[in-house]
Parts: structure tokens; sequence; C-alpha cells
């Protein structure tokens, strides 16, 4: 593995990038299902009262609330492998950026737990009995969770790809960082998050007429419009987070190594975009449709990914740490990596399995 790879990295740390990119990846679709959803909840709730929801009909928000908790549940753990590897790709720089944030960094962890039990408290028979202001605030309290994790971690990337700034922040105490690119990069990913949503609710609307349950009219086109605002919103904030990008990282995303995956990205907004026009002129779910918008989801998704990676790599120099992924890659954990990431896929798509059945059973109209 000391050999060099495409693009000059040798082969432990292109190995290790390539893990973390497709790890990543996993974790971006459950975390896009959970922040929009919370999202599309909230801005629901504010709206009328949605009495009997899932009793007599499926609708975008009864899915979204009986399954908000489990895909909670399956980004956290979709997130550990990423993470490891970060630790491992980056690790001077990751860890000095958590140092530095201290206490604002260690809150995710409470303010996340807070969140996963507001999404139960969202489904529960106590909240069907509450007032709707009820409903609002634990809605909101849901929201704000999960905002403020993502602002966290967006302050934590770009805190660490940004070395100049740690004297004077470590100096002041501050435990905030302000960056021209905070709020366009925060944007882009959270509006990003939209049609991810979408989808994955499709296809569960789309099995619930199998399944003996009655559609809302109004999902398809409903969630085609949701969709294609999203794109249309990740667009816009996108080229305000190209805007404030410095020259290196313009030159990163257009380079050999993130310039294909940008035009694939791109190619696949495009092919998303089609498939949500051709859906919306449905009357019901179409799996044609359905399928050409996934492709073009996880060609997007991807493609993304590894732009989003570039841009740091153009601010983070690996070289000083290819010992040490050398190293790392010589410990011979591989295979008990693997191991449990198969037994973990399987534990989740059996706990997917039960929960669908669970969802499946006729309800009490209580």
């Amino acid at each position: 593995m000391d050999r060099l790879f495409p693009f000059g990295f040798p082969g432990p740390t292109a190995f290790y990038l390539g893990l973390y990119v497709l790890t990543l990846v996993v974790h971006v679709l459950f975390m896009n299902y959970v922040l929009a959803g919370v999202g599309y909840l909230t801005f629901t709730s504010l709206g009328r009262r949605h009495q009997g929801e899932g009793l007599d009909r499926v609708t975008i928000r009864s899915v979204l609330t009986d399954w908000m908790p489990f895909a909670t549940s399956a980004a956290i753990t979709a997130g550990v492998a990423p993470l490891l590897f970060v630790q491992i790709l980056y690790k001077k720089d990751f860890y000095t950026a958590n140092l530095l944030l201290f206490h604002r960094w260690m809150a995710i962890l409470p303010v996340l737990i807070v969140g996963f039990y507001l999404l139960y408290l969202l489904k529960s028979k106590w909240i069907a009995q509450r007032s709707r202001l009820a409903l609002v605030v634990v809605s909101i309290g849901a929201l704000a969770c999960f905002a403020f994790t993502g602002l966290s971690w967006t302050e934590n990337h770009l805190l660490s790809t940004d070395r100049g700034s740690w004297p004077g922040l470590y100096e002041s105490g501050s435990m905030v960082y302000s960056h021209p690119q905070l709020l366009p990069r925060l944007g882009m990913w959270a509006v990003g998050a939209i049609p991810t949503m979408c989808l994955l609710v499709a296809w569960q609307l789309f099995q619930a007429p199998r399944r003996g349950r009655t559609l809302d009219s109004g999902a398809v086109r409903r969630l085609a419009v949701i969709a294609v605002t999203g794109i249309v919103l990740c667009g816009a904030c996108g080229g305000l987070y190209w805007s404030r990008l410095s020259e290196s990282a313009r030159q990163a995303v257009t380079g050999p190594l993130a310039g294909p995956f940008l035009i694939a990205a791109i190619i696949g907004l495009a092919v998303q975009v089609i498939g949500w026009i051709d859906q919306a002129r449905q009357t019901a779910f179409c799996p044609r449709a359905l399928s050409i918008t996934s492709m073009g989801l996880l060609v997007t998704v991807i493609g993304m990914t590894v732009v989003r990676e570039a841009i740091r790599l153009a601010a983070i120099d690996l070289e000083p740490l290819y010992a040490q992924h050398q190293e790392a890659a010589a410990k011979g954990g591989l295979i008990v990596f693997f191991v449990f990431f198969i037994v973990n896929a399987f534990l989740i798509a059996w706990c997917l399995r039960l929960t669908t059945k669970t969802a499946d059973r006729p309800r009490d109209s209580a």
C-alpha cells in the first residue's frame, strides 16, 4: 500500500479517504432525512391542527412523525464510521478545532439526546391530546437541537481548515467561531437535505397502498414541488458559497480531483429535476420516476461529498500525516471493521423490517 495512487496520495491515505467518503455518503442520506424531515414537521405544525393522521390515511407528516426517531438513531450510528476516519485523516486539525470550541463542541451530545426524545414526544399520544401551542413548541425545540448540531459541525469543519485563526481564537477564549463561508455553507447543506427527504418519503408512501393504507392524494405533487424548490435553493446557496471560497479552494473544486465529481453532481441535480417533473405529472407515485430521481440523487450526494473533501484537502496538507496513515493501515483492523459493518447493516435492515410491520398494523382511533 506504499505506492502512490491517483492524485498523488499514498495507498493508505487514498484508502482512508475512499472509505471516509463512502461512509459519509451513508451518513448524509440519513442525516438529510432527519434535518429536512424535522424542518417539515416544524413548518407544518404552524398550520392547522393535524388530527387523525395515520388512522385513515398516510400523509407526509404521519410518515415523518413515525420514522423520525428511528432515522435519527440511524443517522447517529452511520456517523460513527466517518467520524473515526476523520480522526485518522486529519488528526491535528480536527482535534484542535474540537479543543478550541470546547464546551460548544461537547454540547452536541446532550443537545442531540434532547432532540431525540423530543421526536419521540412528537409521535406520542400525549402531544396529540395537547394544544397546538404544545405541538409547535416541541417541534421548534427539536428543530433547534438539530440546527445547533449542524451549526456546530459546520463551525468545527471550517475552523479545522483555518489554522491562521487558531491563535486569536485561543487568546480570546471565545467558543464561537465566525467565518464568511459559515452561513452559505450551512444553508447549502440544509436546503440540500430537502430533495433527499422528499425522495425517501416518496418511496415510503409508494409502499402504502400496497400495504392496505390509504394515501394522501396531494402528497405526490406536494413532494415534487418541495423537492424542486429545495434543489433551486441549494443552487442559490451553492452560488453564494462559491463566491466566498478562496482561490485555492476554487481551483481544488474545478481541478482534476473534484472537477469531474462536480460535473457529475450538477448532472445529478438535473436528473432529479427531470424525475420530479415526471413524477408531478402522475396521480400516484411512479417507480420509474422515483428510480430516475434516486439515481440522480445518489450521483449528486457522492459528487458533492468528494467536492466537500477536495475543499478541505486544499486547506490541509496531509503529507506530514502519511506515515501515521501507513501505521494505522498496518494495524490489521480492516477485517473487524467490515465484519461489524455487515453485522450493523443486517441489524438496521432487521429493525427496518420490524418497524415497517408495526407501522402496517391497524391503529387505535384514540
